[in-house]
């Protein structure tokens, strides 16, 4: 009997050690964030990092725009990676807002490196007139044993 009870003991605590070392790829998940902020915009992106797949899940990306100045306050996400240098669609702070907030996600492959950049938009032209970029943001995971 106490043989039993040890092994059911043994086993319980093993399991507990060896679970989240046998734990796929696919549960890891890494979080990097940067933010741009100048007197006439602000921009902020949050990525969650995966791997198998290849993920950025979810992205949080906020966007304000400081100053009544004619100008439409835009941000997009550009990526370098196994599809090559990717510059993703804007998204822009609808007209009479100040602040605009959106949560997505991404699946292209492997990407080693992101940042996003906060641009100024002529509200009549649609022209952009400059942007500002985010300090890079490096895929945390190392790819080499994949």
């Amino acid at each position: 009997m106490r043989t039993k009870i040890s092994l059911v003991a043994t086993a319980a605590a093993l399991a507990t050690v060896v679970t989240p070392l046998l734990a796929s790829p696919a549960a890891a998940a890494s979080r990097t964030e940067q933010s741009v902020s100048t007197n006439w915009y602000y921009g902020r992106m949050v990525l969650n990092w995966g791997i198998n797949p290849y993920r950025l899940d979810p992205i949080q990306i906020t966007a304000q725009d400081r100053a009544t100045d004619g100008y439409v306050i835009g941000i997009r996400l550009v990526t370098n990676g196994a599809s090559g240098h990717r510059v993703w669609k804007m998204r822009t702070v609808p007209s009479g807002q100040t602040t605009a907030s959106w949560t997505t996600s991404l699946e292209a492959g492997w990407i080693d490196n992101a940042y996003f950049e906060v641009c100024k938009i002529g509200a009549t032209s649609g022209a952009i007139a400059s942007c500002e970029s985010s300090t890079v943001m490096n895929n945390p995971f190392d790819d080499s044993s994949m």
